[in-house]
């Protein structure tokens, strides 16, 4: 049985004790630079700082054992058990990086920047194929289908595009949001792909024909902050600057069920649990966190409070059991993911807002970034309840 978590975390330092504590190096926390992201105003430029899990500043490998960051127009990956880095940096002198993504089997890492996106193999350190020419203009997200050679992008010249990871050529490329694509999100199957612009729509998209499912999904008032999927892919929940979060079904576009509301402000995060049953919301007018039970469409806890700033970024354990949250108060969080309750204190050290959180696949490791241009590694323990 799992009882409380018990937290150990120290950030790095220059007497970092490698013996009593999991700890980045210094290194890391140099280099590991997401602030060339930060001071944009949140919109279509920058909703993938905000859509859960995709496009980001903190690529964790499938099987878990490394994860990557970017900055300083290079990326760099590191071994999630000890924090030391691994292997050479990846896609160095291409200019400033957007979003990086690992493939399904780990093989294959995708890197979107200003200039160009690419692939290249993790191991070596070298490019993988030719870059993914096409856009015109920034390319401001990227991710792999879990279950097909497809890799989309979206750019500032909106399109989203899919390219055949193997060879890197173009596979399709769909247009109709007016203005830039800002992110894109594959459905769990690999069969659809969901994209949001800066005309304020989320459209769909079947990946085998490049065809547009239904009417854009829109009545939002703004930007849309976030989107994902159920991992059955039956739903796809869309977050916006109206404090409404709305559920679709994605085969016809239309909405599923009534908006769920209640929330005060923005709704700038949003994520499921793994078995869908569950869906954590931000609320950026109270700094709150909201747990929805997904069939009934009803709270399934009262609203999670102990932030002082709006809620950027938040994640599910792999194993369900835990909520982890990102905030402009400079903290992160860790709660009780059936019961809202938190688990310990705030994880404390990050100079400014914290962008993204990730939670290793064996739920023992902890990974933030910040605004401070720093990505912290913190150990995740648990007690066994009497």
């Amino acid at each position: 049985m799992i009882g409380l978590l018990a937290i150990t975390a120290t950030v790095a330092t220059e007497r970092a004790d490698s013996q009593s504590a999991l700890a980045l190096n210094p290194e890391l926390v140099a280099h590991s630079q997401v602030a060339d992201a930060a001071g944009e105003p949140f919109g279509a430029a920058s909703a993938r700082r905000v859509v859960p899990g995709k496009a980001g500043i903190i690529a964790v490998r499938p099987d878990g054992k490394v994860f990557a960051t970017f900055g300083h127009g290079a990326v760099r990956q590191w071994y999630t058990a000890t924090g030391r880095r691994a292997e050479r940096p990846l896609a160095s002198g291409i200019g400033r990086i957007n979003s990086i993504a690992f493939s399904a089997d780990g093989k294959l890492l995708a890197v979107a920047g200003n200039r160009e996106a690419s692939l290249w193999d993790p191991t070596t350190g070298k490019r993988s194929g030719s870059p993914l020419t096409g856009h015109v203009g920034p390319v401001r997200s990227v991710t792999f289908s879990s279950t097909e050679k497809l890799v989309a992008t979206a750019g500032d010249d909106g399109t989203a595009r899919l390219w055949n990871s193997g060879t890197g050529s173009l596979v399709r490329t769909m247009t109709g949001h007016a203005g830039a694509v800002s992110s894109v999100v594959f459905s769990p199957d690999g069969q659809l792909l969901a994209t949001a612009g800066a005309d304020n729509t989320v459209r769909l998209w079947q990946t085998s024909t490049g065809r547009s499912i239904g009417e854009p999904l829109a009545a939002n008032p703004g930007p849309v902050y976030a989107m994902s999927f159920t991992p059955d892919g039956h739903l796809l929940a869309t977050s916006d600057g109206g404090s409404v979060v709305r559920l679709w079904d994605p085969v016809t576009g239309k909405p599923a069920g009534e908006p769920l509301t209640g929330s005060s402000g923005p709704v700038y995060a949003l994520t499921f649990n793994p078995d869908g049953t569950r869906l954590a919301t931000s609320s950026g007018g109270d700094n709150t966190v909201r747990l929805w039970d997904v069939a009934t469409r009803r709270p399934a806890a009262a609203p999670l409070t102990g932030h002082a700033g709006p809620v950027r970024a938040m994640r599910f354990s792999p194993n369900g059991k835990l909520l982890a949250t990102g905030s402009d108060d400079g903290t992160a969080r860790l709660w009780d993911a059936a019961t809202g309750s938190p688990e310990g204190s705030p994880l404390t050290g990050h100079d400014g807002p914290v962008w993204a959180v990730r939670i290793s696949p064996d739920d023992k490791r902890l990974i933030t970034a910040g605004d401070d241009g720093k990505v912290r590694l913190w150990r995740l323990t648990t007690k066994t309840a009497a």
